[in-house]
């Protein structure tokens, strides 16, 4: 534990260079890990992942989710164990991009017919709900181990709670439910209530200023020693964004004069556009692990709003200081993995062909201790 001191301006020159050296020297001693990473997390329903990003040229079946949580992370993790139960503490410097889509069957079937220039077969019923944003920011935390016969557990249980600020460059927030006619993609209505940092739908020209948000994570892990551990992660379980200046619509939008409109236009689109202070928030994601420690086998649960998936996974160490993992979920994913003492490489996808793949989850990390 380091403990400010305020020196003199007099004090003699040696002393300040021996206090410099003696924090340095402290922090060299605790700072033990340093360790980066890239990792993406998405699944889309109506086309191949990339095509959600470029446009939907691939392949298409109606769905109704488009999910992506792709992250940068940059570490330092210090050993911190005083006896009173605190193991270590981190902070990281983190990018993230965060896509979560829930939509109709009928508005993916619209969207890729207004993508590809062509006509709707019949009728569809329209909703997406749509929460996306870019931030960047610091996170900070620590392991806990609690007194597991104090609380009647048997073997070694620990906690982690993390605490991370964001500084918010794009985002967009908002729901839109109406009808397209059959026929031309043209003919459709709608109401729309929407945040964002630049319009995408109607082009309302805004100046924001950037936006703020805290998110707390809570790790847990539980295990007997020998046989059996239990791991579990909740991101973004509490989370708020301020975003300042937010561009907003809240419209009703009538194209081409439907037959059926859900809602009256004096034109193509009436309502209010402006700016405005508007919080938002993400839905938390969890992510639960149970390994069978003589086997080397884990089973995996990955929950977030409409997406679910359940893997198992398997690892063998080939040589010491190697291990090689394989794994098989219920999103028709294989999974292949590699770790060293300072080198983490892991990919699974539901198509080796990475411009079909609807199903991708990608991660690379490097950790260097001392």
């Amino acid at each position: 534990m380091s403990v400010p001191v305020s020196v003199p301006v007099r004090c003699c020159p040696c002393f300040v260079a021996a206090a410099l050296l003696s924090a340095v020297t402290v922090k060299t001693a605790v700072a033990d890990v340093v360790y980066s990473s890239v990792t993406l997390v998405s699944s889309s329903e109506p086309v191949p992942v990339l095509d959600m990003v470029s446009g939907w040229d691939g392949p298409f079946e109606a769905g109704e989710y488009a999910y992506a949580d792709a992250r940068v992370t940059l570490g330092t993790s210090m050993h911190l164990a005083d006896g009173n139960g605190l193991q270590h503490s981190f902070v990281e410097w983190e990018r993230r991009w965060h896509y979560d889509l829930s939509f109709s069957r009928g508005m993916s079937r619209y969207y890729y017919s207004l993508e590809q220039g062509s006509e709707l077969d019949a009728g569809e019923a329209l909703a997406l709900d749509a929460r996306m944003l870019v931030a960047s920011g610091v996170r900070t935390g620590a392991e806990w181990q609690l007194d597991s016969a104090a609380l009647g557990v048997a073997g070694r249980w620990s906690v982690t709670p993390a605490l991370a600020l964001y500084r918010v460059s794009e985002w967009q927030f908002g729901s839109l439910t109406g009808g397209a006619e059959g026929g031309a993609t043209e003919t459709a209505s709608a109401t729309l209530d929407y945040h964002f940092s630049e319009d995408k739908i109607l082009a309302y020209e805004i100046d924001p200023s950037h936006g703020w948000g805290l998110s707390l994570d809570l790790a847990s892990e539980w295990s007997d020693g020998e046989r059996w551990r239990l791991s579990l992660q909740l991101q973004d379980i509490l989370n708020r964004w301020q975003l300042t200046d937010s561009g907003y619509t809240r419209a009703c939008i009538n194209f081409n004069s439907p037959s059926l409109p859900v809602c009256s236009s004096s034109a193509t689109a009436s309502g209010r556009s402006g700016e405005e202070v508007f919080v938002a928030r993400l839905r938390p994601t969890t992510r639960i692990a149970v390994d069978y420690l003589p086997w080397q086998a884990r089973v995996l649960v990955y929950h977030h709003g409409d997406y679910d998936r359940l893997g198992i996974e398997k690892h063998w160490q080939p040589v010491s200081g190697i291990e090689l993992g394989a794994a098989v979920y219920s999103t028709a994913q294989l999974g292949l993995s590699f770790s060293h003492r300072w080198l983490q490489l892991a990919i699974a996808s539901d198509d080796i062909r990475s411009g079909f793949a609807r199903e991708l989850d990608v991660s690379a990390g490097l950790r260097f201790s001392w």
